[in-house]
């Protein structure tokens, strides 16, 4: 039965593609999508070419449309939203979105949500089950990460283009962490934490660990958050929490757990038209796992620690990870216990940055371009040349 559904749908995506392909695209029309709405990669093009005024009709295709003057938004899964899809010139998407009907004169480019440390698709464990092969442009940061995207996503090497992500661009355009109510004292550290997911709250099927317990959102055995707002309070930091999209349900509505920890939510980002990325150059030390993130800061040359208490396990889950060794590949220090953390926040803050040459020699590696221009990458390789 499972086979058959398969084949029904493959020959259902293909059956529409046909059809798009029949009718006539609006040759300056793109259809936008990210995961969450309006964010990363998409939102730094789609804000470039506003920004820039460039001749293109921005559609995007979002949960929870919202009145703008200076683009169309429509609700994602309606027949507006189709109707868009199938006359847009171009399609471009976070997370592969509707790939499987794409016709062939559209120009479907994939930017993706950040260059992977943890195997996907192909590479994966278990991601490449049910997958299927679908072309499309795609982006990387470096040559090296031009390797790793061809190979997730199975893709011919001379489709990934080296243009750096668009969400960088964001790191050399910063907003105040008070664009965000954030009520840091004004010579705090600040520090952000940001790890990736272990349970996947929309499909429990694809998850890689268990959910938060008790508010242990460091996954610690040693977790105590009264001594962790004591360390915070002591020291004059205040830490910033970002969990990832699939997570965030854990401290829903919740703005801060204590005085000197904020809970930084995908949704106020968006009513704000704030990325995340432009509050990293606020970030006086970054804290993540298993994360992209790191590689966007490593633009930065700023500390970062990686705290792992489930690094075996997590690499297991993964099939491991697609640059190795892990420990070779994190230019910090790998911590488990919050303990541990405490110890290397201060070596990172208060201490010698003993990293900062192998972070300057492993951003060599990761990030070919070091500026602010990768959405015009994008825009004049996929877009300007393809009208």
């Amino acid at each position: 039965m499972k086979g058959l559904i398969k084949y029904l749908t493959r020959l259902a995506k293909r059956l529409l593609s046909f059809f798009s392909y029949l009718i006539p695209k609006k040759n300056n029309r793109i259809f936008f999508k990210s995961k969450p709405d309006y964010s990363g990669n998409c939102k730094a093009v789609s804000d470039y070419i506003l920004a820039n005024k460039l001749d293109y009709e921005i559609i995007w295709s979002v949960k929870e449309t919202n009145k703008s003057n200076t683009f169309i938004s429509v609700e994602s899964g309606s027949l507006k939203s189709l109707y868009y899809y199938l006359t847009s010139k171009f399609i471009m998407t976070t997370h592969n979105e509707m790939i499987g009907i794409a016709a062939r004169n559209q120009t479907y480019i994939s930017l993706w949500h950040g260059m992977p440390l943890k195997k996907i698709c192909y590479l994966g464990e278990f991601d490449y089950l049910g997958m299927e092969d679908y072309s499309s442009k795609r982006i990387a940061t470096s040559e090296l990460m031009r390797s790793v995207i061809s190979a997730c996503f199975r893709e011919k090497a001379n489709n990934v283009y080296v243009t750096g992500q668009p969400r960088n661009d964001y790191l050399f355009s910063p907003v105040a962490l008070s664009s965000l109510a954030i009520e840091a004292r004004k010579d705090d550290k600040i520090l952000l934490y940001i790890p990736t997911f272990r349970q996947n709250n929309e499909d429990r099927r694809y998850s890689d660990g268990k959910g938060i317990d008790h508010n242990n959102f460091l996954r610690v055995n040693d977790f105590d958050l009264e001594s962790l707002d004591n360390f915070l309070s002591k020291n004059k930091i205040h830490l910033l929490l970002k969990l990832h999209p699939y997570e965030e349900v854990y401290f829903k509505n919740k703005k801060s757990l204590t005085s000197n920890i904020t809970v930084i939510d995908s949704g106020n980002l968006a009513s704000k038209n704030i990325d995340l990325n432009q509050l990293l150059p606020s970030v006086d030390c970054l804290i993540t796992d298993y994360s992209s993130v790191y590689f966007d800061y490593l633009l930065l040359n700023k500390p970062m620690i990686f705290l792992v208490p489930d690094l075996i396990d997590y690499g297991q889950s993964r099939g491991g990870f697609t640059l190795e060794p892990f420990e070779f590949w994190t230019p910090g220090d790998k911590v488990s216990t919050q303990h541990q953390l405490i110890d290397a926040i201060n070596e990172a803050v208060f201490g010698d940055d003993k990293y900062i040459n192998f972070r300057t020699e492993m951003n060599k590696v990761i990030n070919h371009y070091h500026d602010g221009n990768s959405s015009k990458r994008v825009v004049e390789f996929f877009l300007e040349k393809n009208k």
